[in-house]
């Protein structure tokens, strides 16, 4: 169904290219997994994978530095400030766990410590029905309530320019017009939660509008241009 409904390039696809546009100093991605995401990071790239399972060892052609950390440990211990050294993140991939509240945590972090024009990526932001897009994990292919995260951003950060690839198999949420002063979010997590944890996707209406453009690299790279 997801390969019907979201046609085209995939994400690995469109992850490859803002490498290749971006030519980021700095990348850290949150969420390793096997690593094939990771890899796709070139010289001079410092790649940074943070994930408590973390693989050990790996054929990465970038300088790579695996943190087998939570997100949240990463961030607020001091890890990530050691690891960066007083570098700005260029670009971020965030797919760690499949809970908005999460993603949120993971993108404030990263923009606390990104420059304005820096990219921040969120996997699984478009829902494919109610079932696979809940909370709760009860299927196999699932892409959680991560969604979430751009009607919040459109309430809660209007300041940002974020919008959608549709691409295979989850949506590719893309995130620009930083600002590494804002605590917006954090501020706001208690009541942002309180709003959204138990709401669900409908497969009929009452959704909210996503901010989803063509999947089309031209559409994409027009929008970061701009």
């Amino acid at each position: 169904m997801a390969r019907a409904r979201l046609p085209g390039d995939d994400f690995l696809a469109h992850l490859r290219r803002f490498h290749e546009l971006l030519r980021p100093e700095v990348y850290v991605e949150i969420g390793v997994d096997a690593g094939r995401t990771l890899c796709l990071a070139r010289p001079p790239t410092l790649a940074i994978g943070v994930d408590p399972a973390a693989p050990a060892g790996g054929e990465f052609a970038a300088e790579t530095r695996l943190v087998a950390l939570e997100s949240d440990a990463f961030f607020e211990t001091g890890r990530a400030d050691a690891e960066l050294e007083g570098r700005p993140v260029d670009l971020a991939f965030v797919d760690g766990l499949h809970v908005f509240e999460q993603a949120l945590r993971d993108l404030a972090h990263v923009e606390r410590r990104a420059r304005r024009d820096s990219v921040v990526l969120i996997h699984d932001c478009l829902p494919l029905d109610a079932a696979t897009s809940s909370r709760i994990r009860r299927t196999g292919f699932w892409s959680g309530d991560v969604w979430k995260v751009l009607p919040v951003l459109a309430r809660h950060r209007p300041d940002l320019d974020v919008f959608v690839i549709p691409t295979y198999p989850t949506g590719l949420a893309v995130v620009t017009r930083l600002d590494p002063e804002s605590r917006v979010l954090e501020e706001r997590a208690e009541g942002i939660g309180a709003e959204w944890r138990e709401r669900e996707w409908s497969d009929g209406l009452g959704n909210p509008r996503l901010p989803v453009v063509e999947n089309d690299w031209s559409v994409v790279r027009e929008r970061l241009r701009r």
